[in-house]
């Protein structure tokens, strides 16, 4: 039974968030009077099809996938509705369509899912903790951290932003107590840990009121260093704080959503995955979509496509780049 759940969590997921990012794809593009040919979620033998008006809709036997086919995509035509005759604006839009739809998604669902959840923490002191900082210049209860470094603080999330960039430096803090400012420069606290050293101001700082506006507003904040952190981990890719051999393809992916307990982890998984999808598959490395709009806006630059087959080869390369290195995270990972 557990096995069957854990396939049952697999096949949705990956199926659900392939059918969002190529019908963005398939939108786009009838918006675009480009002519789809077929659109199919899955790869092997088809289970199910339904002939449209001009596209041929289908289910194929294995949910690891799918496609949006379009005419003159993979070889160009001049037939009416070809995406080759479509304008290079019209294919950018095009190839963008899907991996936006897959931020979007992943971002409402993750915003959904934090409003839900909790309020923000405010910048009112609630307690201070012996030994550090704030304790030794004489922080107080229900004093508004307002400033710290330069930058306005309005909630725990603005403070932890300051205090992670200090490095242990002197910073300057203003704080608000009975309508009065004042004003520090202070050395943050230093705490060593394995992976380095943190730094603290030593507060607890007050939670929200329970009302409407205070879970948006926490929604937003979180979402928006959700969003931040797939962009800074996508970074690390090319700057070598992350290694490569730390990249997942579908068995890792699929091992992690297995692994999740509960519909708010699951759905949270189902967030993270989406955003980042749609932030990789914008990345301008061929076979991806960022890489498909690259060779866009060099046609653009150029005034003239490239070769076809140069092109061809390229996203052969790209994608065979890809695979490799997913399958082989993924073998290291069963073995």
């Amino acid at each position: 039974m557990t096995i069957l759940i854990s396939a049952i969590k697999i096949i949705f997921l990956l199926g659900f968030l392939i059918l969002i990012h190529e019908a963005g794809h398939l939108i786009v593009a009838k918006l675009c009077k480009v002519k789809v040919n077929e659109f199919a979620i899955g790869f092997g033998p088809t289970i199910w099809k339904k002939q449209g008006k001009e596209t041929k809709y289908a289910i194929r036997l294995i949910p690891l996938g799918g496609f949006c086919s379009m005419e003159g995509e993979e070889e160009r035509s001049e037939n009416d509705g070809s995406f080759s005759k479509a304008s290079i604006p019209k294919r950018i839009a095009i190839v963008a369509a899907g991996a936006t739809v897959n931020i979007v998604f992943g971002l409402l669902v993750y915003f959904i899912l934090m409003s839900t959840s909790n309020t923000y923490v405010t910048n009112e002191v609630n307690t201070v903790i012996d030994g550090y900082i704030a304790q030794e210049i004489g922080i107080q209860q229900n004093d508004k951290i307002i400033e710290l470094d330069g930058k306005k603080i309005k909630s725990k999330y603005d403070l932890n932003k300051v205090m992670k960039k200090s490095n242990g430096d002197n910073i300057n803090l203003k704080i608000e107590r009975n309508g009065e400012t004042l004003e520090y420069n202070i050395k943050p606290t230093e705490v060593k840990t394995k992976s380095g050293s943190s730094y603290y101001l030593g507060v607890n700082l007050k939670q929200a009121e329970s009302k409407f506006i205070n879970y948006i507003i926490y929604g937003g904040i979180e979402t928006k260093e959700f969003a931040f952190s797939i962009i800074d981990n996508i970074k690390m890719i090319f700057t070598g704080g992350v290694s490569v051999d730390q990249m997942m393809g579908p068995v890792g992916i699929s091992e992690v959503v297995a692994k999740t307990n509960g519909f708010r982890e699951f759905v949270y998984m189902l967030a993270l995955i989406s955003l980042s999808l749609g932030v990789t598959n914008l990345l301008p490395i061929p076979a991806l979509d960022g890489g498909k709009i690259l060779i866009l806006i060099i046609e653009a630059i150029r005034r003239k496509p490239l070769n076809e087959k140069t092109e061809i080869n390229i996203q052969l390369i790209g994608f065979s780049i890809l695979i490799a290195l997913s399958t082989y995270n993924d073998i290291l990972r069963i073995f």
